[in-house]
């Protein structure tokens, strides 16, 4: 999943973050099924540490609100990207 183009090198930096979450959940994965609880982790992190960094570059004025949320629903594809790996990966067996 390549990366968007964004205004503020920052959300890049964010954006490269989250995909190596990705990575490193999807490579936990098994091939037995039932390992889309990973998603949801991986959902928690950017609510607990990405969330927050987003809305205080909002207040700082480093970025808009539409940018803002522009920015969770690229999140959100990420996590959906996830959940469509490893659903890939248990049927591949």
């Amino acid at each position: 999943m390549p990366t968007r183009n964004w205004s503020n090198p920052e959300l890049v930096r964010i954006e490269q973050m989250v995909l190596a979450w990705k990575e490193a959940y999807y490579s936990q994965a098994g091939t037995d099924g039932g390992w889309e609880f990973l998603c949801d982790d991986l959902w928690e992190d950017i609510q607990t540490y990405v969330h927050p960094y987003l809305r205080r570059l909002c207040v700082l004025k480093a970025i808009e609100e539409d940018e803002m949320q522009v920015f969770i629903n690229r999140c959100l594809e990420i996590v959906e990207d996830l959940r469509r790996m490893i659903e890939e990966k248990s049927y591949a067996r």
